[in-house]
């Protein structure tokens, strides 16, 4: 009996164009998969009834279907930020291409999907083991209606650059057919060594050893009481923004940080600055955080080591300007 070997599966998306969950045009590549998660709920319901005579369940009754997910992926490019954010304008010609990314608010619309509920910018996922490049052995699932429910960028010392990329969905369909045709991205992904974070001034953190940034737009998705199982178009509640940075703590910026921006409670900018800076032309991106507040400063006193602090910033507003190679985020 044949199994499915990971070196064969992949993991692509594809935009959704006209109507919330219906997907259209080419399957795109992710990014560097490392793993993708899916979590299906049928959300099943035990059943017991009076007079049945027994002490075991009578009936399971299907409850709502939920399907969430998580992909873990080294960047390559940025779409994902994108999606998170919801609002992309592209630009440029010829390359390096620009996308300008900013923050909707639930009264906005995604642009290439109509429909009263105003949905957020959603996406398809087809997520593929393959047995054989005919039909009928492969398992093939295809995640409908996907939206970011938070993204999670993370650098630490010698190593990719790592996003998590949770997603709620509306429903998961089944094939077993041909796999999909997809193109490749060879390029490096971001280091480490790409990456810069900014303080307040411009000032670079020069002894950061690692962060982590994560947009949360905690995504509800609603089972309405209008005859069908699988949720409706997901609605974005409030948005969260938090970084977290690990740094050696130094002479220059200890009081800096301590007294003026933890204690002091006054509010400061930072800018994560990721650059190929080796990339012929421009591969980058600038993610600028507006009316930050340091919620918490954690520096123990251990009886070695260099000291070090973890810092803990809560952006107010967020947004993003990416360079790269390529034309499109917006249906491409």
């Amino acid at each position: 009996m044949p199994r499915y070997m990971n070196d064969e599966s992949q993991v692509s998306f594809r935009y959704e164009s006209g109507t919330y969950a219906e997907p259209s045009g080419l399957f795109h590549w992710v990014g560097m998969v490392q793993d993708h998660t899916i979590d299906e709920s049928e959300n099943i319901i035990p059943t017991r009834v009076v007079g049945t005579a027994t002490r075991n369940v009578d009936q399971f009754i299907d409850g709502p279907r939920d399907v969430t997910g998580t992909i873990n992926y080294f960047p390559q490019d940025w779409k994902f930020l994108a999606f998170a954010l919801g609002s992309n304008v592209d630009g440029g010609s010829p390359q390096p291409y620009t996308h300008t990314m900013s923050e909707v608010n639930s009264d906005d619309g995604y642009a290439f999907t109509s429909g009263t509920l105003n949905p957020f910018a959603s996406f398809t996922i087809v997520d593929e083991k393959v047995q054989t490049a005919g039909d009928g052995e492969n398992f093939v699932r295809t995640i409908k209606g996907a939206v970011v429910n938070s993204i999670t960028i993370r650098a630490t010392q010698g190593e990719p650059v790592n996003v998590d990329l949770d997603y709620n969905a509306q429903v998961s369909a089944f094939s077993s057919g041909t796999k999909s045709s997809i193109t490749a991205d060879t390029s490096r992904p971001y280091l480490w060594s790409d990456t810069k974070l900014h303080l307040a001034s411009g000032l670079v953190l020069q002894t950061t050893k690692d962060f982590s940034f994560t947009l949360n737009n905690n995504m509800e998705s609603p089972h309405y009481v209008n005859g069908s199982r699988v949720a409706s178009v997901p609605l974005p509640l409030n948005r969260d923004y938090e970084l977290t940075a690990t740094i050696d703590l130094t002479s220059e910026k200890s009081k800096e940080l301590y007294d003026q921006y933890f204690q002091g409670g006054s509010t400061f900018n930072m800018i994560l600055d990721i650059n190929q800076f080796s990339a012929v032309g421009s591969k980058d991106v600038l993610i600028s955080m507006s009316g930050c507040k340091m919620i918490d400063f954690e520096n123990s006193t251990p009886m070695e080591g260099v000291s070090e602090a973890t810092l803990t910033v809560q952006p107010t507003t967020v947004s993003a300007l990416a360079n790269d190679s390529i034309q499109l985020y917006n249906m491409e």
